[in-house]
């Protein structure tokens, strides 16, 4: 089941890319000329950077929780 929707998603974002080809001018806050790159690259760079920021987000919130189970079975051994 699970190749089935890789590849479904596979395919969508394929024709997505070829239906989306047309260029689009990057700009940031006047640091870059301008950069013109196909429309398919920018969302996935922007899909791809999501990933990233909220994979961090994540970490955070794991090693934040692991700290929090050391110290209760610390509390638990003192017990």
């Amino acid at each position: 089941f699970k190749v089935v929707i890789a590849a479904l998603l596979f395919f969508l974002a394929l024709t997505f890319s070829y239906q989306n080809d047309f260029p689009v001018v990057i700009r940031y806050w006047g640091i870059t000329e301008g950069t013109e790159i196909p429309f398919f690259v920018a969302i996935i760079i922007a899909f791809f950077s999501g990933i990233i920021i909220g994979g961090l987000g994540g970490l955070i919130s794991n090693f934040s929780l692991k700290r929090q189970i050391r110290k209760l079975k610390k509390q638990l051994e003192r017990l």
